[in-house]
């Protein structure tokens, strides 16, 4: 009872000082540090957060907004202070409690980039003409015009809508700033949104909804207001449709957003199933909307027309109908969110089913069979798809600005005697027509595949025409030689000049440059959704930039443009360089595999890790792996051999990065912790500069995390335990969590009586991080450990430092600790009468308010220093704390007590208590298996027997009650 007591007390402790710990973590702000750099035509800021975050960004004349999507503090003095060509002053425009918001005064003409490096966003604004117009660096926030109070009320709203956390990312097409209706919600909220009569409808399925939509962007004055109409069972706002304007939602549940915008985007409806029990045209029909998320009917008068809307709200925007369609007995009209329609007939029913929305009438409706509407429905969504395209980027929409067709003058084969002709002409020419040659012949080299011989040449010509590099079509020519050379830093710089924003072409090449930076998100960006021009490339720029953009897609996970891609390279694939017939079998595989296609995936990987190309047989090796042991095709054990075989296939880039991370998290998953860790941390090393390297790291960080919080460290031998620690302490959280994780190692530790090396840790935390109340807990453990190590001297410096830290601890505030206080009295007791000062032990324990673990205390100290009076008097109290019936046998506890005092009242001499004894429990003595033992010590005129402890040695080793005392502090609940 004493040790179990004990252990619960202290787990009550430990686990109250988690709780508190945990809570005062959680509360803590993340902060967000902010540096800044100038580099050759641009400069950058660079947003340092502890985790990922997303963004949104927008530029509005001489000013930069981003807003993210989380609260966090951030110190902008520094980066203030630096001289950044392009950045004037950067303000925090959000409070300590909202999503942070930041604002860059920049120049207006000023064209700028944004992206992320796994948690940091990095935003590159471009050298314009132009000055900015710098606000006071004392202010706090940008200066604003006074407002009347309406328009700050009107301006709060828009702050709200703008600082939610984005959904899908705003097509911002031809500079227009589109607007949006937001609405938020702390409950789940259905939506069904329509058009009918020139009217928008919101129809929100919650008839207790009393925040309404806000309305953001531009020029939302000028847009129609929206009129709330109430409903039985909904809430409902109406706006007239803006002239020209479209409207798409996003979200869904607790945020859902509108977006009115004059530019087209493409939807995917859900398109309605007929069913039809085919007897005749007339009857028998049903139609359903396969919607994931269909929740409410709602019914109600249309007060313009005066007839009845059916709508069926749904949860996400991804469930919509699209454009209006006519039936014999119902109009489905045109909705962005949900099913609306107006029946024709009186006797339409509408109901949820797990299915989706079905739509019927007691005979059924009367409607074609699918068979017979088909094509009508292809021609309308090629007509959709067309309309698209005509809005986006169409052959004629999609500005050349190259004829690589023209420039190649007749290929490869012909390329030296080109080369000779035009050389032979410019050595006779000077000034522009030089220049002009030079340019040809650059043109000539891009054409054809040679990037670093038309960059050279395009150097020379702006050294002999400076005034050239100013040529939109100089720009862009120079950044597709500096792509086509792999000098993605320099391209992208070229490519994303603002001259070449009226050419959509040179879009191909910017997503061709960002793919060559890893920048793969922005690379599916900027990549036009048209391949008509690429396709009419000549033939060896077209594979390199389309194998390039195959990669993109299939990164997004947009395996449609993929495939068209790797189609439109299929016929040349016998004629293609080995390089490149490696790349598109790689890349063809991954398109199967993500189609759900395993089997044509490893027909295509397995023919290249037998093949001469080392990139792709490395690259392939990796893949297969993962896909077989995804599939539990092969062993863990056998990845592992497989992915250490490939970690010497391919040296000196990412590839190798990556196949040492793969093999980490092989390990890690195969508990291996120490070898995985090992691993990742080469893999770290070998690309330290390369985002995949932060991604590494994160991994790296959040493996040895949980190793040390979920229980995982118990799987792991101590030696391992300590190796890890030891090698990745470096990854050890800063703070109060940092400090668990090595308390944690201490405890397991001692699980395995490395006493001393637990010590050690806990105390160089005693010495170098804690005060205060967690000093207090870990320097009683660190005497715990020490008693148990058998090193009373040190156990009492660990006491000294407790209550020091006690002290402290109250100075500052916190509340009596009435726990700990006793807690270190008793070790205190036991350590001085470990270290020969029993007296000073028992004196603490004598103004001590009595219970039994004192008395067990009191016992322990005085049998171990051979005052058997005290040890027989602690034994009999002990004995008359557990109440012993006459009437069944005793426990084992029950007989060891008796026994022990019946030996101590021998060693005492106090025969008249040794017979009371065993006159009291002889009779249940005998039934122990101690019968024999009590029997030797009690009987009677045998006084002086036993005159020493020594001289029982072999009878209280048999009964050795005092050898666990410590065993409380050995396992600790956490």
């Amino acid at each position: 009872m004493y040790k179990v007591l004990y252990l619960k007390l202290f787990s009550i402790f430990v686990m109250c000082s988690i709780i508190v710990l945990g809570a005062q973590t959680s509360f803590a702000q993340t902060t967000v540090s902010v540096r800044g750099g100038t580099h050759d035509g641009y400069s950058r800021l660079v947003f340092d957060w502890p985790e990922q975050t997303a963004y949104n960004i927008s530029k509005s004349g001489g000013t930069l907004s981003l807003s993210f999507d989380k609260p966090a503090g951030v110190d902008l003095s520094a980066v203030n202070k630096e001289d950044l060509a392009n950045v004037g002053q950067i303000f925090q425009t959000s409070s300590a409690s909202s999503v942070l918001n930041i604002d860059v005064q920049i120049k207006p003409e000023s064209n700028f980039r944004h992206f992320k490096i796994g948690k940091r966003v990095v935003v590159d604004i471009y050298d314009a003409q132009g000055t900015i117009a710098k606000a006071s660096s004392s202010a706090s926030s940008p200066p604003e015009e006074p407002m009347p109070k309406q328009e700050e009320v009107k301006k709060a709203d828009e702050k709200i809508a703008n600082n939610l956390p984005p959904i899908n990312s705003i097509e911002q097409d031809s500079g227009v700033e589109p607007h949006v209706i937001t609405l938020t919600a702390t409950n789940s909220v259905g939506l069904a949104a329509f058009e009918r009569e020139g009217f928008l409808w919101l129809v929100f399925d919650d008839p207790a909804l009393t925040v309404p939509p806000v309305v953001a962007g531009p020029n939302k004055f000028d847009l129609p207001k929206l009129e709330k109409i109430t409903l039985p069972d909904a809430t409902a706002f109406r706006m007239s449709k803006p002239q020209g304007m479209k409207f798409y939602a996003e979200g869904g549940g607790l945020l859902w957003r509108v977006v009115i915008t004059p530019n087209p985007r493409r939807t995917k409806v859900t398109k309605p199933k007929v069913k039809h029990d085919g007897i005749d045209f007339k009857s028998g029909g049903s139609l359903t909307w396969p919607f994931d998320g269909a929740r409410k009917i709602v019914k109600f008068t249309d007060p313009l027309v005066g007839d009845q809307i059916t709508v069926v709200t749904v949860d996400s925007s991804a469930d919509l109908t699209g454009e209006k369609r006519q039936y014999v007995e119902l109009e489905v009209l045109p909705s962005i969110v949900g099913l609306a329609m107006v029946p024709k007939i009186d006797d339409m029913n509408v109901s949820v089913t797990p299915n989706g929305a079905v739509v019927t009438r007691p005979r059924g409706l009367a409607l074609s069979s699918e068979r017979d509407i088909a094509p009508i429905v292809l021609k309308d969504d090629i007509q959709k798809e067309e309309e698209y395209f005509d809005a986006q980027e169409n052959p004629s929409r999609l500005t050349k600005l190259f004829n690589f067709t023209r420039w190649e003058m007749g290929g490869l084969k012909s390329l030296e005697e080109n080369r000779r002709v035009i050389m032979v002409s410019m050595a006779a020419k000077k000034g522009a027509a030089k220049v002009e040659d030079l340019i040809t012949l650059a043109k000539l080299n891009i054409a054809n595949d040679r990037g670093h011989e038309a960059l050279g040449l395009l150097r020379v010509a702006s050294n002999e025409l400076p005034g050239i590099a100013d040529n939109a079509e100089f720009i862009g020519l120079r950044g597709v030689a500096a792509t086509l050379s792999a000098k993605y830093d320099e391209a992208i710089t070229d490519l994303a000049d603002k001259s070449l924003d009226p050419y959509g072409e040179a879009n191909y090449w910017k997503a061709y440059a960002l793919s060559g930076l890893e920048d793969w998100r922005q690379a599916d960006q900027v990549m036009p959704r048209d391949l008509n021009v690429l396709e009419k490339y000549p033939v060896h720029i077209r594979q390199p930039i389309a194998l390039a953009l195959s990669e993109v897609a299939l990164r997004a996970g947009r395996t449609n443009v993929a495939r068209e891609l790797l189609e439109m390279l299929e016929p040349e694939f016998v004629d293609m360089s080995l390089s490149r017939q490696s790349a598109w079998k790689y890349l063809n595989g991954e398109l199967e595999r993500q189609v759900g296609q395993p089997k044509l995936a490893l027909e295509n990987w397995e023919t290249l890790i037998s093949g001469r190309d080392d990139y792709y047989r490395a690259k392939a090796g990796l893949s297969l792996t993962r896909l077989q042991l995804e599939r539990k095709k092969i062993t863990p054990a056998k990845a592992i051999d497989r992915l250490e075989g490939l970690r010497y296939a391919w040296r000196g880039d990412e590839l190798e990065t990556l196949i040492n991370f793969r093999l980490g998290e092989v390990y890690v998953d195969n508990e291996e912790y120490l070898k995985g860790l090992s691993v990742l941390r080469n893999a770290v090393s070998l690309s330290p500069d390369l985002p995949i390297a932060e991604e590494v790291t994160d991994y790296m960080t959040q493996t040895f995390r949980n190793l040390f919080t979920d229980g995982k460290l118990k799987e792991v031998s101590p030696l391992d335990a300590v190796s890890i620690y030891d090698e990745f302490k470096e990854l050890t959280p800063i703070g109060e969590e940092g400090d668990l994780f090595v308390q944690e190692l201490a405890e397991r530790l001692v699980d395995v009586d490395l006493l001393g090396r637990a010590s050690a840790l806990l105390d160089h935390q005693l010495t170098h991080r804690l005060k205060g109340k967690n000093a207090v807990k870990v320097a009683i453990r660190l005497a715990a450990i020490r008693l148990l190590d058998n090193k009373a001297e040190g156990a009492l410096r660990a006491l000294e430092v407790a209550e020091q830290s006690m002290k402290e601890a109250r100075l500052s505030g916190v509340e009596e600790m009435a726990f700990e206080q006793r807690e270190i009295k008793l070790l205190k007791a036991r350590a001085l009468s470990k270290a020969g000062r029993v007296d000073e032990g028992l004196a603490i324990l004598g103004n001590m308010p009595e219970d039994e673990d004192l008395i067990r205390l009191k016992a322990d100290i005085s049998w171990n220093s051979g005052r058997w009076k005290e040890a027989a008097d602690a034994f009999g109290d002990l004995i008359l704390t557990e109440s012993i019936p006459k009437t069944r046998p005793m426990n084992e506890y029950q007989t060891n007590l008796v026994l022990n005092r019946s030996i101590a009242l021998n060693l005492a001499g106090d025969r008249v208590a040794l017979d009371n004894l065993r006159n009291e429990y002889g009779d249940l003595m005998m039934q122990s298996d101690k019968a024999r033992i009590f029997e030797l010590v009690s009987r009677p005129r045998q006084l002086g027997m036993l005159n020493s402890k020594e001289s029982v040695a072999s009878l209280i080793s048999e009964v050795d009650l005092f050898g666990a005392f410590l065993d409380n502090y050995r396992q600790i609940d956490k």
